[in-house]
């Protein structure tokens, strides 16, 4: 039987509540997870999510296409949410998906993907599956931040007995994490930050009696959180994914261009966490840098968003010649958003003495400048009422009226 009916027929099992089995046996072997083979990938939502499909490059020109199926509705089937040449499906079922997704070289893109995006994705040329990937897109509100400087810890593993059937099993828990990024800067002393996401570990059947090993040895199937839990068909104990924190110091010798920094990050990361991933480098970062003037009002709320900033590339902010890092030189009512990883800079009620230039970079390249000014005193915005306002204008056009009924008459007489 060929590989493509092979496929075909594993991807048909996979639907929710308990038919994952096929899918999983792979142990999520991310570094063998080539062609047509399905694999797993987890991603953080208001982050972007891309997925690619390297076959695209050799299918005919314009008929590659993107099809999504809702893994947690059993009676659905996938439906296609970009079609061949491109074409967004604005109605229907993937409306909203379709409306927020685009392909660029083949590779299916969301500048901010949703936890409702969680699911199948195939990519496809006519009826030749090119790409397979089932996909946990995991709460940014679960966040969990910590930082190696302020003597915060990640969390620990977690393990709890489940009952499949009439068999039961041990499901672990633990952050699968990602490489350290590049430092944010270089020569002097920077940040930089490591992801993790939430995965689940199902071993085989345990003995009552067996004692649970302190250290995580993922031996049986393994799934990103929200996939276990469709595979078991039970919820699982909240666990977010993890964002990590430490002190930097790097040279600036190393090679800044982009073709340097994806080689080195591929011999630096490996395939797993590499694969399946449409890098930020080369369709999110800014072609040319965003140069802004911010107006407010004093005790407005100020937000920059860094362009092509996320929680998987390295960020970093200036505010006039400060540089700020997570360990503490920003405080009070300034802070950076860690959903996305410090992309957005926030300032709660600004005051005179916030004015200035906010800079970013990403990469170690500066991609946006905010100079945010306001006024030395509040504006004051007074309410008119709306009936005194007619009523004089009433009043101004019967005077108006008059006088000229007046110089009329007047003429007329004499």
């Amino acid at each position: 039987m060929c590989r493509h009916t092979l496929l075909l027929l594993a991807l048909a099992t996979l639907v929710p509540m308990g038919s994952l089995l096929i899918f999983i046996k792979q142990e999520d072997d991310l570094s063998s997870c080539s062609g047509t083979a399905p694999c797993s990938l987890a991603f953080l939502s208001n982050n972007p999510l891309g997925l690619r499909c390297p076959a695209a490059t050799e299918a005919p020109e314009g008929s590659v296409y993107w099809q999504y199926q809702d893994l947690s509705q059993p009676q659905t089937k996938p439906h296609t949410l970009i079609g061949p040449r491109h074409l967004r499906v604005h109605r229907g079922p993937m409306g909203k998906l379709g409306n927020r997704a685009y392909v660029r070289r083949g590779s299916l893109i969301m500048k901010k993907a949703w936890t409702s995006d969680m699911g199948l994705y195939l990519c496809k040329s006519a009826d030749s599956i090119l790409a397979a990937y089932l996909v946990d897109v995991q709460d940014s509100s679960l966040l969990y931040v910590s930082h190696q400087g302020l003597g915060e810890n990640i969390f620990p593993n977690r393990s709890l007995r489940v009952n499949l059937g009439s068999s039961r099993h041990m499901v672990r828990l633990y952050t699968r994490w990602g490489p350290w990024q590049d430092c944010d800067r270089c020569k002097v002393m920077g940040e930089q930050k490591m992801m993790g996401f939430c995965y689940a570990n199902l071993s085989e059947e345990i003995d009552e009696d067996e004692e649970e090993d302190e250290e995580l040895e993922v031996t049986g199937a393994t799934l990103p959180c929200g996939l276990m839990e469709l595979h078991i068909g039970q919820s699982l104990p909240r666990r977010g994914a993890e964002l990590h924190y430490r002190m930097c110091r790097e040279p600036c010798e190393k090679e800044n261009t982009l073709a340097g920094i994806v080689a080195n990050l591929l011999l630096e990361i490996g395939d797993w966490w590499w694969w399946g991933r449409e890098t930020a480098f080369d369709w999110m970062e800014p072609r040319v840098m965003l140069l802004e003037t911010v107006y407010l009002n004093i005790r407005d709320n100020a937000r920059m968003t860094c362009p092509g900033a996320s929680v998987y590339t390295p960020v970093l902010w200036q505010r006039d010649s400060t540089f700020i890092t997570r360990l503490g030189n920003y405080k009070g009512t300034h802070r950076l958003d860690d959903a996305t990883g410090g992309g957005i800079y926030q300032i709660e009620s600004v005051m005179p003495f916030d004015r200035g230039i906010y800079r970013c970079w990403v990469h170690g390249r500066m991609v946006a400048s905010f100079h945010l000014e306001m006024p030395d005193q509040p504006v004051v915005h007074r309410r008119v009422n709306r009936r005194l306002l007619n009523g004089m204008r009433i009043m101004v056009g019967t005077i108006a009226m008059v006088f000229v009924v007046s110089a009329v008459v007047e003429i007329l007489i004499f």
